[in-house]
């Protein structure tokens, strides 16, 4: 969830925080280079879905998407976490992850947002 949240701030807010983030590494897959980090943001801002693969902690996955607001702005994520011994990292996103999105698509538009096909 806050690797979504992070792709979705506005272009100052995010270089900013980025400037001042010192990259730990809590799980085995950590990103710690910012250089890393800001493309793989890139790559969740345009596919508006992340995936984490032993990044928090070892032996675990997960999987996040946007909640956006009337003004299209991400305003929260919804996320699903899952043990490594449980399913596959691909498994949680084949099966799991249209649920997911349907549920955060759900929530956003009770807060008004509107996909550009639905208006």
């Amino acid at each position: 969830m806050g690797k979504l949240l992070l792709a979705n701030l506005p272009e100052d807010e995010q270089s900013d925080l980025l400037a001042t983030m010192k990259l730990t590494k809590p799980g085995p897959n950590t990103i710690t280079s910012k250089k890393a980090l800001r493309d793989e943001l890139d790559q969740i801002h345009e596919e508006n879905f992340a995936v984490d693969d032993q990044e928090l902690a070892a032996e675990l996955h997960s999987i996040a998407a946007p909640v956006r607001n009337d003004a299209r702005e991400v305003v929260a994520a919804v996320s699903l976490e899952a043990d490594i011994s449980m399913i596959t990292l691909a498994e949680l996103v084949d099966a799991l992850s249209p649920h997911l999105v349907s549920t955060a698509d759900r929530i956003s538009a009770r807060l008004g947002y509107r996909r550009d096909d639905e208006s």
